[in-house]
């Protein structure tokens, strides 16, 4: 997996096509996905002080062979360390038009299936939000991870006899996508991009996502 920051003159093929958009790039291509199947990406955020941002995302089916949609399903926890983070599936996010230019790396395949409308008695998981909709299979198995509570110490949070407070584990939105990824695949919905090949699991291809 890797990053391409210029896509100028490259050649295409069947199986190794580079898509690039000017806010947008990702090396999807090589992975083309039968009417079965959706390929689930990662958008990473760039970010030069922190860590990045990671997302899941899911473009929406298009009729070009050339370029995929710029617009589709969002799904991540939003928040920080300090005060804990939130689930969100943002429904027709348009990727293009993020001025912090997320990059996409693809890192499995989702069943059609699973990504079909849930019927109208879907409700999202306890916790959740009274009366907040499940909107399909996908959506609620990403619910069944919880989004990450506080991970750092805040500001004279020591012990009463003055001790420094135990360093707790740091979980953020990249904790988070690594722990849906393995979810997912345990329940057999993430798919690998390339069949019978160890390196190309999901698990391998996120811990190779970028960290800022």
């Amino acid at each position: 997996m890797q990053f391409i920051p210029n896509l100028n003159n490259l050649q295409s093929s069947s199986r190794n096509r580079l898509y690039h958009h000017p806010r947008y790039h990702c090396t999807s291509g090589e992975y083309e996905t039968d009417i079965m199947h959706r390929t689930l990406y990662v958008l990473v955020y760039p970010s030069r002080l922190f860590a990045a941002h990671w997302s899941f995302w899911l473009p929406y089916p298009t009729s070009s062979d050339s370029e995929p949609s710029h617009i589709g399903d969002r799904i991540h926890v939003t928040g920080d360390r300090l005060n804990g983070f939130v689930y969100e599936y943002i429904r027709d996010y348009n990727v293009s038009e993020d001025d912090r230019h997320p990059n996409a790396f693809p890192i499995g395949s989702i069943l059609v299936t699973d990504l079909s409308e849930a019927s109208n008695d879907g409700k999202a998981l306890s916790g959740e939000g009274v009366g907040s909709a499940v909107l399909n299979a996908f959506d609620k198995a990403c619910r069944e991870v919880p989004a990450p509570g506080p991970s750092l110490n805040k500001v004279n949070s020591g012990t009463a006899g003055g001790a420094p407070p135990k360093r707790a584990k740091v979980k953020d939105c990249q904790w988070w996508i690594k722990e849906a990824v393995s979810h997912l695949v345990e329940r057999g919905m993430l798919l690998p991009l390339v069949e019978n090949d160890e390196g190309e699991i999901p698990a391998s291809r996120v811990s190779n996502l970028p960290r800022h």
